[in-house]
């Protein structure tokens, strides 16, 4: 039999990513996971606004300048109408003239995505390792429970789901944040705690867990006799049981329409670039097709991560997209006033001459 000695002796659960300690560390100041995620999110947002006004200011720099070539390369179509190579050539020097920049707009994209998954991995450690505390802790409480005289296994079957309640951590309509926001069961299953697939959380099994003193109780392995009397109590009998899914979708939805309305912000202030060709007159990739299809990616990413992995990681999605959002927003006004203001100096510069 496992004693308490040799639980307390034991190192536990352990949590390596530093972008996980970060925001397990802010959990344990606030004390709820769904807050300190919101937080989390704020900040980092605003330490990586920079980022954010470097590529709004590039795609304003490429507007302008696209506005102001546009006669220009009309010209340079006709010149060089059978010359595609020639004709590449000249509008390359001419978007160099203008400073134009056709990656611009593709290297602060870039850098996002990779920062997403940055940020996708520390969640997924910290996740990993609270539902691993949990069960590590509900390991301890079943040792000494079960050790108390006369208990019988309804008994500590009812004991063990008042252990569950003291850890278990919801956020508003949302039972288990570390559970995604779907029909999804609040209490994780064994197959859920250990899979390594999509959406699993991929978590180990604490030694002491696999060593318990099964007698007492009516289960034939450790985790279903620390955590089958809460997964009777809050999971659902079957499908349709709404009462026990874990959430209704609404994370998952909020973070598709914005992640989609951020695109559609973003794409009204993105220049069109002029086609061009290859030497064989056939349509040569840009980088501005390559801006385009990483701007969809975003909203299909949005959608797999939000049905499928927890709702903590789905809180930081829809608080990055409407932080987003609400700054293109923001900046596009501006931009759009002073975009209105050089154009009314062009044109009384004109005048006067």
């Amino acid at each position: 039999m496992v004693t308490l000695v040799q639980l307390f002796a034991s190192s536990g659960p352990a949590l390596t990513n530093w972008i996980g300690k970060l925001i397990y560390k802010m959990y344990e100041g606030i004390g709820n996971f769904g807050w300190t995620v919101v937080l989390f999110t704020i900040a980092l947002k605003a330490l990586l606004s920079p980022l954010d006004i470097w590529q709004k200011r590039t795609m304003m720099k490429n507007n302008r300048a696209m506005k102001l070539m546009a006669p220009e390369i009309e010209k340079l179509k006709k010149t060089y109408a059978n010359a595609p190579d020639v004709l590449n050539q000249k509008q390359m020097e001419l978007y160099k003239k203008h400073g134009y920049s056709m990656t611009g707009g593709c290297l602060p994209a870039l850098i996002t995505i990779v920062i997403f998954f940055i940020v996708f991995s520390g969640f997924n450690a910290a996740v990993r390792y609270e539902n691993e505390r949990i069960v590590y802790s509900l390991t301890q409480s079943y040792v000494e429970i079960s050790a108390e005289e006369g208990m019988t296994p309804e008994v500590l079957d009812e004991r063990m789901v008042e252990a569950y309640n003291e850890e278990k951590q919801g956020w508003l309509w949302i039972k288990n944040v570390f559970m995604s926001d779907t029909y999804a069961n609040p209490v994780p299953t064994f197959d859920k705690f250990v899979g390594k697939g999509l959406g699993q959380i991929g978590a180990t099994l604490p030694a002491e867990t696999r060593g318990l003193n099964l007698k007492a109780t009516k289960y034939d392995n450790g985790y279903d006799a620390i955590l089958m009397p809460a997964m009777n109590s809050y999971n659902k009998s079957k499908f349709f049981d709404m009462k026990h899914w874990n959430g209704y979708f609404i994370l998952p939805i909020i973070s598709i329409v914005l992640s989609i309305l951020s695109v559609k912000i973003t794409k009204v202030n993105q220049p069109e670039m002029p086609a061009q060709t290859d030497e064989n007159g056939n349509p040569a990739k840009t980088g501005q097709g390559m801006m385009k299809a990483m701007n969809w990616m975003m909203p299909i990413m949005m959608g797999v991560f939000a049905l499928f992995y927890s709702s903590a990681f789905c809180i930081y999605m829809v608080m990055n997209s409407l932080i987003t959002v609400l700054f293109n927003v923001a900046y596009n006004a501006i931009a759009k006033k002073q975009d209105e203001k050089a154009e009314e100096k062009r044109l009384s510069a004109t005048f006067k001459r």
